[in-house]
């Protein structure tokens, strides 16, 4: 019985490990959408086709953040379903 209580405890992260991991899921997630916007943008300029990088780049950003959104929220309740 005393077995059961150690092995769970053991399990258990602390308070800043999940911190940690939301923290990164919510500074991927604005900062992969700014990043295409940003590489949009200087291709417009670059290639003098403003707006429509700047808006596919965005897009693609965008959709790209909520792939890898599903991925982290995957994997998270796949460890939850584990322990």
């Amino acid at each position: 019985m005393a077995g059961e209580g150690d092995e769970s405890r053991g399990s258990e992260e602390p308070p800043f490990f999940k911190f940690g991991k939301y923290a990164a899921i919510g500074l991927e997630f604005p900062s992969t959408v700014i990043g295409g916007l940003f590489l949009g943008y200087f291709l417009d300029g670059y290639f003098g086709t403003f707006p429509w990088l700047t808006a596919a780049c965005s897009l693609a950003a965008l959709i790209g953040a909520f792939v890898r959104l599903v991925q982290w929220m995957q994997r998270f309740s796949n460890r939850g379903r584990q322990g």
